[in-house]
């Protein structure tokens, strides 16, 4: 209670909705992701009070990854890398005439995502703290193969497809700087190209200049009106009670995700939505507008910001980008996030930890209202919504670096998403090979190192083969599935 009354002073709850606010728009604008809200609101803190300025920025944090899920499901645009995952269903609700539905639960996982990995963070800091840190090279690799298995074998209807796909997206993955050895490769004379091709340009290309191509060629008119759109508040515990269990199991897993560092909100998202639909008992309504397609991922995506505070609380190791700057924040306002803050400076942990439940509500609070007028966003003639997707996607795709190269970027991978589209590719493979493809080479030549070049390190590591059994499994199941189909026919004839 001492430290409840620190927090709700008016300084405090004011700080805290301007990052929400913020953090909600930054993010629902095409290729702005989380870490542009939090660097652009960086320098207002440099004159204010330690508490109000953290929260300020961890209001942003929270508030982001939701924020890109708005054009996710709107027009097809993912706001942040994180928000691609919520566009396989979220779209397809929102053509369907179920925009403040889609909207609604994209909400109330979200808020169900962040209060989840706030109390976990709460109760479980230290304990989560040092599972994760049994993760070495071979287990991350095998991870990341798990997740590439999964979404071959479910995200799409041909593995070959499927495979062709992760191909790409791991190829792409590989362009710039050589993460080991610092040399550069497959740049082809272009400076810009030395960190890489950037997600979010990738992301914006493949998924919104497609989908621009598409309209213009088909003229739309529009997609149906949400005439429920001032029910959206109503149905935000509807929700939760519906798919309760889908949100708890995707809050744990973004929980644990963010909880390891190195990886992140769209790791988490991919991962969340693949298991969702391998569990489910309709796994064939993924991707048609199924709403627990929009709920895994943004559950887990914003569980992420709880699970990635905790080694930076604990160990003053950032989990992801965004806690890199939220420490150095910390620093400059002269706290030393490590094991004796959780001793000698109780006071900070606490008010972060009470602060980050707190500013959960408010993004749910503030939702509630934000959803219910960008849901009208449905009514927008078809020319003028993809004159200005085309813009935002521009001006986003530039302001991501300031390079008129990421620009370029975005209508090449346009071109090419819309003709893999037309010829039934699947994107979702790409996007996840492209996000897990650096974890995944560091970690196998860091592996190959440590055994000093032999493959049997992903076997006798325990957590590496479950993974590596797991990701067999979803791989020889297209194969599997029609002779046990045969075996159960032959036992009933019998």
């Amino acid at each position: 209670m001492e430290y409840l009354k620190l927090i709700f002073t008016l300084e405090n709850i004011l700080m805290m909705n301007v990052g929400v606010l913020a953090g909600i728009i930054i993010g629902a604008l095409p290729g702005l992701s989380v870490v542009l809200a939090i660097t652009v609101l960086l320098p207002f803190t440099f004159s204010m009070e330690p508490l109000p300025a953290i929260y300020l920025l961890l209001g942003a944090y929270c508030a982001g990854n939701y924020g890109g899920s708005v054009t996710a499901i709107m027009v097809n645009t993912p706001g942040t890398p994180a928000a691609a995952a919520t566009v396989l269903d979220g779209y397809p609700m929102a053509r369907k005439g179920r925009a403040a539905e889609a909207l609604g639960c994209s909400l109330a996982a979200s808020t169900f995502g962040g209060l989840f990995s706030a109390a976990v963070l709460f109760f479980a800091a230290p304990v989560i703290a040092d599972f994760a840190m049994l993760f070495g090279p071979a287990d991350f690799f095998s991870l990341c193969i798990f997740g590439l298995a999964v979404v071959v074998s479910i995200g799409s209807n041909s593995v070959v497809k499927g495979l062709t796909m992760v191909g790409i997206g791991l190829l792409l993955s590989t362009v710039g700087i050589d993460p080991i050895e610092g040399l550069s490769r497959f740049r082809f004379g272009f400076s810009e190209l030395i960190g890489g091709f950037e997600i979010a340009a990738v992301m914006l290309g493949m998924f919104a200049i497609s989908e621009i191509l598409f309209k213009v060629r088909d003229r739309e008119q529009g997609t149906t009106v949400d005439e429920t759109v001032g029910k959206t508040q109503s149905r935000l515990f509807n929700v939760i009670r519906r798919y309760w269990r889908t949100m708890l199991r995707s809050s744990a897993i973004g929980t644990f995700i963010g909880a390891v560092p190195g990886t992140g909100a769209p790791m988490a998202a991919f991962f969340s939505y693949n298991l969702t639909q391998s569990t489910s008992k309709h796994p064939e309504t993924f991707g048609q507008g199924d709403p627990e397609g929009v709920v895994a991922p943004e559950a887990a995506n914003n569980a992420v910001s709880g699970g990635a505070l905790v080694p930076m609380l604990t160990l003053g190791i950032p989990g992801d980008t965004c806690t890199a700057i939220l420490l150095g924040a910390l620093t400059m306002q002269g706290i030393s996030p490590g094991p004796q803050l959780f001793t000698s400076d109780k006071y900070w942990v606490y008010c972060l930890m009470l602060g980050l439940i707190v500013e959960n509500i408010f993004m749910y609070m503030q939702g509630i209202y934000f959803t219910k007028i960008i849901a009208y966003m449905t009514r927008v003639p078809s020319p003028v919504l993809v004159t200005c997707m085309a813009v935002f996607c521009v001006l986003g795709a530039y302001s991501i670096r300031n390079y008129i190269f990421d620009v370029l970027a975005i209508m090449i991978f346009g071109f090419f998403g819309y003709w893999f589209r037309r010829f039934e590719y699947p994107i979702a493979p790409l996007a996840i090979g492209l996000v897990l493809g650096k974890l995944l080479e560091v970690n196998l030549r860091r592996a190959m190192v440590m055994s000093k070049g032999s493959i049997a390190i992903f076997f006798t590591e325990p957590i590496s083969l479950v993974f590596f059994i797991i990701a067999a499994v979803f791989l020889l199941r297209p194969l599997l599935a029609p002779l046990w189909r045969n075996i159960k026919a032959h036992k009933k004839a019998s």
